[in-house]
């Protein structure tokens, strides 16, 4: 190791590390939220604007108590310079003031990932080849491994510093995915959307997978990627699909139609999945498109059948009959109530989880006055299961109602 200069490789996607001379280096605990590092991250986030003294008070030490933020500031600079230096890292000064700002030791070079992708991702949106564009796309998308310091992702120095980097990150995997549809590479359009949604679940990445592996005629693994997506965003995250999820589903509907091999592959999915529901006890779970589609099925085979078809709304809410706020509370109380509709529900009957707080059920066969008797039902397990902690209050009408509007 050089002894008037240094080089540190830092990792700050998906993680936290710090390597020089290809090994490792551990300060104090290796603590990504200890308050040393938090002022090394911050400094090498912005080593040419540098930052100042108010900056750091604001980022490290606002829930923090102190008598003297100042002192604070200044042991705190001592103490990371001695962190540095325990750790085996040269006698250097790591945080110096000029100016009225704090800048990190020149004498230390950084290779900061986070700056290789900011770099990469203007470098290739000034390239005018588009096959080179799509290269260096590519190595910024290998590079981007997961969001900024995810240990701190609650501090807003971190929430706008990620915000910055998701549209960036946003743009380079639209064009890059783009670029591999229009010269029909769908193995690597799968990719680069599928290392998008394993990062960002929440950012429905997903229609990109599908729509490589319905251009690949994968139909089968199509329809199953985007069942898991809507039970995915209607039980972790508790809301129905977008528009653009039920877009994506009728799209891929009109593949399979219009694809007499499709077909074929859909009917064999479709005769393994009814022996799963034969065997299987109780109301039938589907998804909330599987439920739209259930829905106008009954609704427009009403007349010939002659059959009443009732939709109730249940809603959870507590022992005294209000709205759970307790996100986690609510998540339970949930699984709670999908347990219930299921073995409580007969075997003809459909449901679907709406929101968490919200289920929807298709009641085939049943009167209104029915529907007062099943939800009695559905309460009185429901508080035998949870001990009397939640109950549902419903709405019901009939489909035929729901016609003539």
């Amino acid at each position: 190791m050089s002894e008037d200069r240094l080089v540190l490789q830092i990792k700050m996607l998906g993680g936290f590390s710090i390597y020089s001379d290809s090994k490792k280096v551990v300060i104090g605990k290796g603590n990504a939220s200890s308050k040393y590092l938090q002022l090394l991250q911050m400094l090498w986030l912005n080593s040419t604007t540098g930052i100042t003294k108010d900056q750091i008070i604001k980022n490290i030490y606002d829930s923090d108590n102190y008598a003297n933020l100042n002192n604070s500031v200044n042991n705190l600079i001592y103490q990371t310079k001695k962190q540095c230096i325990a750790a085996g890292l040269p006698d250097f000064d790591y945080v110096i003031f000029k100016n009225g700002m704090y800048f990190p030791d020149p004498r230390i070079e950084t290779v900061i990932d986070v700056n290789t992708f900011y770099e990469l991702a203007q470098k290739a949106q000034s390239e005018s080849d588009p096959k080179q564009r799509h290269k260096i796309q590519l190595e910024a998308i290998d590079i981007y491994s997961g969001e900024l310091l995810p240990v701190l992702r609650n501090q807003m120095w971190v929430i706008t510093e990620n915000i910055r980097l998701l549209e960036v990150y946003d743009k380079v995997i639209s064009e890059a995915g783009d670029y591999c549809k229009k010269n029909r590479d769908y193995d690597q359009m799968y990719s680069i959307y599928s290392k998008a949604a394993d990062i960002y679940p929440d950012r429905e990445w997903q229609i990109g997978m599908i729509d490589a592996l319905l251009s690949k005629e994968e139909y089968t693994r199509a329809y199953k990627l985007y069942d898991k997506t809507v039970r995915y965003y209607s039980d972790e995250v508790g809301i129905p699909p977008s528009e653009r999820m039920l877009e994506c589903y009728e799209r891929m509907s009109q593949v399979i139609v219009n694809n007499e091999s499709a077909i074929e592959d859909i009917k064999s999915q479709i005769c393994q999945a009814e022996k799963v529901i034969q065997i299987s006890e109780g109301a039938y779970n589907c998804s909330y498109p599987g439920f739209i589609d259930a829905y106008n099925v009954l609704s427009r085979n009403m007349e010939r059948t002659g059959l009443s078809v009732f939709l109730m709304l249940c809603n959870l809410v507590d022992y005294q009959g209000k709205s759970i706020r307790n996100e986690a509370k609510l998540k339970a109380r949930s699984e709670d109530l999908k347990q219930v509709l299921q073995q409580t529900l007969r075997h003809g009957d459909t449901f679907t989880k709406y929101s968490d707080s919200q289920y929807l059920i298709l009641l085939v066969g049943t009167s209104f006055e029915d529907c007062d008797t099943i939800y009695d039902r559905i309460n009185v397990n429901l508080k035998e299961l949870t001990g009397g902690r939640v109950g549902i209050v419903y709405n019901v009408t009939s489909l035929a109602e729901l016609k003539s509007v």
